[in-house]
This record gives structure tokens, C-alpha cells and sequence, in this order.
């Protein structure tokens, strides 16, 4: 009878739990910046709590059905990269030989010695934020609240669609600030090319140096490109190549076997 009790409580527990799970993954709006396919390369520099100057590259690979990667290279912190699918999420050191498996807490770590934190490169690939309360009567669409963060709670705008001021809230208990001075078409994505970002004890500014279409571009277009070769036409008498283990026989030679068999 206590046997029955308990596994019909159990049962009634996971239920309950997959109808929460099932419940928030409704409630859960992505906002994207952008909704393609694209290379996104940033950079960044700063003034952190320290009061040292550091620095970041990121290059965003990021994908509308598939895995977000981001390659980091930061200051006070060996290159590495990050991958999210929302679900899970890892990172991956030297060239993918360690990798290392990410719980929602370890998003509040810092990249390197620089303010950005991981968590930033999770709402960045994934956009979770909350579907507005429909309860409510009045709404404000500039107010998003973050879904799943552990760092920030909401991300306050002044402005839609392309936002000049914005505000990040959260967990450190002192907000961000960004100051969004220029919006760029990339292939038709309208995306903010330089920012200053700033708090109580840090400050510092994040560029884009270049984005484009995932399935466009091999090559970072904002570098020269490469030029091709010039393959000048080979003559007829040097056109066949030696392999390994075949002699080069010097032409006057050849001449002078044809003579000698004559």
C-alpha cells in the first residue's frame, strides 16, 4: 500500500516536472540579432575591474538549424571554442584535443580577464527570452526578459528596431550599458557595427570587422585577397615530370643516344 503510495507520488512529481519543462519551453520568445546564416567577426577592448586593458577577437559562426560556434581569442585566456545548441553547450581547447562540458552556472564566468561573459555568447547564439506576460494589460516591447541567463535578468532598449541605448540587468547587480553609435546592412541583416559598453567598473567598446553570408565566403572579405598564380605556358620538350625513383636524363644526352643508335 506505502509501495503504491510512493510510486504514484513519484509519478505525479515527473509529470509535474515535464509540465513545467514543457510550459517554459512555450513561454520562451527567441529574439535573434540576426536570423541567418552568417560570420560575424568582433573585437573588442577594455578597461576591466582591474583596471588593466585587455582585448578580444570573436569569430560567431552562427546557424539557424545547427550548432553556434564562436572562436575566442582573448586576453588572460588560451584561445578556445564555443559551441551551443541552447540545450548544451561546451568548450573546446587546443584545436578540440580537451573539451570541456558547460552547466547553466559556469555562464557566469568571465571570458579571459575581459568583462564579456560566457552567457553573453549564449544569448547571442540562442536569443532565449520570455514570450510577454499575457496577463498583463499594458506592455512594454522594448523590456525583454531574459529565459534561461544566469547572469542577466532583462535587457532594456529605447528603441526598436535598431536600438541607440540599451541596458543589461542582472545578477552582478550593476548594470550595463551600451551606447550603440552606427547599424550596417551585411547582406541585407541590419546589424550594429560599434558599441561602447560600460558599468561601475569597467568600460571599453565592441566592433564588428566584418560579417557575410555562412555558405558565401571561405575568406574573411575584409582581407586582401590572395592572387592567383600566374602559371606560364610550359614548353612541350620539359612537360613531363620525374617521379620518384625515375632519372633526369639531361637533353644533350638524349640527343646524343638517338645519334649513337643511328
Amino acid at each position: 500500500m506505502i509501495r503504491g503510495i510512493k510510486l504514484t507520488a513519484f509519478a505525479i512529481c515527473i509529470s509535474a516536472v515535464a509540465t513545467m519543462a514543457n510550459s517554459s519551453l512555450q513561454k520562451v520568445c527567441p529574439h535573434l540579432l540576426t536570423n541567418s546564416a552568417m560570420i560575424i567577426n568582433v573585437e573588442g577592448k577594455f578597461v576591466n575591474e582591474e583596471k588593466n586593458k585587455t582585448n578580444i577577437k570573436i569569430e560567431w559562426r552562427h546557424h539557424n538549424d545547427a550548432l553556434d560556434t564562436f572562436f575566442v581569442n582573448s586576453s588572460g585566456s588560451r584561445p578556445f571554442n564555443y559551441i551551443t545548441a541552447g540545450k548544451f553547450r561546451y568548450m573546446e581547447f587546443e584545436g578540440g584535443k580537451i573539451k570541456r562540458q558547460l552547466g547553466l552556472h559556469h555562464l557566469r564566468e568571465n571570458i579571459g580577464n575581459t568583462p564579456l561573459k560566457l552567457d553573453d555568447l549564449e544569448l547571442l547564439a540562442n536569443g532565449y527570452f520570455k514570450c510577454p506576460d499575457s496577463t498583463k494589460l499594458e506592455q512594454n516591447p522594448n523590456v525583454f526578459s531574459t529565459a534561461v541567463s544566469n547572469t542577466w535578468w532583462s535587457l532594456v532598449v529605447d528603441t526598436l528596431p535598431n536600438p541607440e541605448k540599451a541596458v543589461m540587468r542582472g545578477a552582478p547587480k550593476k548594470p550595463r550599458y551600451f551606447s550603440i553609435t552606427n547599424w550596417k546592412s551585411f547582406a541585407g541583416d541590419m546589424l550594429p557595427t560599434l558599441a561602447s559598453m560600460s558599468s561601475e567598473d569597467y568600460s571599453g567598446s565592441l566592433w564588428i570587422r566584418s560579417a557575410y553570408p555562412a555558405q558565401a565566403l571561405e575568406m574573411d572579405p575584409v582581407q586582401k585577397p590572395v592572387k592567383p598564380k600566374i602559371l606560364l605556358p610550359v614548353p612541350k620538350l620539359f612537360g613531363k615530370i620525374a617521379v620518384e625513383g625515375e632519372r633526369k636524363i639531361p637533353l644533350i644526352l638524349k640527343l646524343n643516344q638517338k645519334l649513337l643508335s643511328e
